[in-house]
């Protein structure tokens, strides 16, 4: 598959509106530093309402692997993506507290699975095994720079319009790309419907039967809850700690944030490229590693020159994110076709828990601060390390899938 020619335009302008869809899913993150002194919240009760994205994200994405499985991956994209646009724009809407926002924030993330799994089905059945890693790859990098127009958007709009503008921003882009990916898809044919979309006793005992499978999916579970804790708590950190809270110092922390998602964009497209020549598990353990040191040595900055700072903002986001791609790829190569949504599901179940988890448990660690059992830098400290502590397992998970992994021609 060549992905730039005309053939493949409708990846092209999926990708597109990936990147407008993806911009609610760091909306919360960015205006988290506003926020949580105007609803009064701990640092645990703000890494919650992440969390409950995270835990209805993941029921999301369990239940659209199986419908795009059973009645196509490209309905399923279509319709869930329109309900995703309404669910967002709710929540920019009428969030005004911390319940509020746990329950409307989970009602977007409830919805928002639609657009990513069944996703992954429709591109890996319509890709070449030379090229699923690279498509893959830019597919994730997509929403990596939504990421980053959302940041942006914030760091931009809040001092001067405030952070309820910059949501409702967020939540139009998502409208917008959901529109978009409509488009992209009208004229691509369906994908293989199962007559049996759930699995059988028989299919889930094949499925966790295989040692392939099950290996690549906990090195993802790792991986995610260090990925998505970070993506959870970078912008506060770099607001709270090292911009002082507000203004222009404030504006420029989301900025530097924003930049590094686009860096990080890059390292999915290229890790995806990279594994497709040299294999999956290489990139995969090259770039964990790269990621749990900086996890272990971000938090402990305090004091250290802002260029330091931000240069490890820019190569943690790019290390953390370059394999994304490459675990998806895997996982499918592992997996018969007729049951790649069904292995998604898990893998997400698994995947987005561990995430759900980790911005909660850096609240907490955070909160020692706050309590006075360890001054703020060290919290701030210990907080980063728990995350880097959760994503060590993800190096044996990755050795073990190298053992199972068929060997590339």
């Amino acid at each position: 598959m060549a992905l730039f020619d005309k053939s493949n335009r409708w990846f092209l302008w999926m990708c597109a509106g990936r990147v407008a869809q993806s911009m609610i899913f760091p909306a919360y993150s960015a205006v988290l530093p506003f926020v949580i002194t105007e609803w009064n919240m701990s640092s645990a009760q703000a890494g919650s309402v992440q969390s409950s994205w995270h835990a209805c994200y993941l029921v999301s994405l369990f239940v659209a692997g199986f419908l795009a499985d059973r009645f196509g991956a490209k309905k399923i994209i279509v319709r869930m993506s329109a309900f995703a646009a309404a669910a967002a724009m709710v929540f920019a809407v009428f969030s005004n507290s911390h319940l509020s926002a746990v329950i409307l924030y989970g009602l977007a993330g409830l919805l928002s699975g639609g657009s990513y799994t069944p996703g992954l089905k429709l591109i890996f059945q319509r890709t070449g095994p030379s090229a699923s890693g690279a498509a893959m790859g830019l597919f994730l990098a997509a929403g990596s720079v939504g990421y980053a127009l959302a940041l942006a958007v914030s760091a931009v709009v809040v001092p001067i319009a405030g952070w309820r503008t910059a949501l409702i921003l967020c939540a139009g882009g998502t409208a917008i790309g959901s529109a978009v990916v409509a488009a992209a898809l009208k004229e691509v044919p369906e994908t293989t419907r199962e007559k049996q979309a759930f699995p059988s006793r028989k299919d889930w005992s094949e499925l966790f039967a295989n040692r392939g499978a099950i290996a690549c999916i906990l090195a993802y579970t790792f991986h995610c809850w260090e990925l998505l804790g970070m993506w959870a708590w970078l912008p506060g950190f770099v607001v709270q700690a090292h911009a002082g809270g507000a203004g222009r110092a404030a504006s420029f922390g989301l900025l530097v944030v924003a930049v590094s998602h686009l860096i990080s964009s890059i390292g999915s497209i290229f890790g995806g490229r990279l594994s497709d020549s040299f294999g999956r598990p290489m990139v995969m353990l090259a770039m964990t590693l790269a990621s749990i040191t900086c996890s272990f040595t971000i938090g402990w900055l305090a004091g250290a020159p802002a260029a330091l700072i931000y240069a490890v903002i820019m190569a943690y986001n790019l290390f953390a994110i370059a394999d994304s791609a490459v675990y998806s790829t895997a996982l499918a190569e592992v997996v018969p076709a007729g049951r790649q949504g069904a292995a998604y599901s898990i893998r997400s179940v698994l995947g987005f828990g561990a995430g759900a988890l980790s911005p909660w448990v850096f609240g907490m660690v955070l909160d020692l601060g706050r309590s006075g059992y360890v001054t703020q830098s060290t919290a701030w400290g210990l907080a980063w390390t728990s995350l880097a502590i959760g994503g060590l397992p993800g190096i044996a998970m990755i050795l073990w899938f190298k053992k199972l992994a068929p060997r590339r021609p």
